[in-house]
């Protein structure tokens, strides 16, 4: 189900696949055509509870003047952060493509926000 959630005052188009409940995994890219519908079923069928989303100023998530964004990395690292609070997830496990500076730095700077596995 996609819907326009507030997180770290931007609005970020987020989609959200398989039940809160399961573990959750936040998939970081450009946009959330970086992240195939088929990948986020399987995922959900296998007890994950899939976010993905479109980083501010991409897809459907408005950056403002998009000839000047304001934003920087950190801004980005923010967000992710702060959608994990919107959704009320203490914790998940992240994957980045494309916004792979976001998604590398959000384990560096919200250490105890990320799951680790192996």
């Amino acid at each position: 189900m996609e819907k326009l959630i507030t997180a770290d005052g931007a609005d970020l188009c987020t989609e959200t696949f398989g039940d809160p409940a399961d573990v959750p995994v936040l998939l970081i890219g450009n946009t959330m055509l970086t992240w195939p519908d088929a990948l986020c079923e399987r995922l959900a069928a296998l007890r994950r509870f899939v976010v993905r989303y479109d980083l501010r100023g991409t897809g459907r998530s408005p950056a403002g003047d998009p000839e000047a964004p304001s934003y920087t990395l950190r801004d980005l690292v923010a967000d992710a952060a702060a959608l994990l609070d919107a959704l009320g997830l203490p914790r998940a496990h992240v994957v980045g493509a494309a916004g792979v500076g976001t998604s590398m730095e959000l384990p560096l700077t919200n250490i105890c926000r990320c799951r680790r596995s192996g």
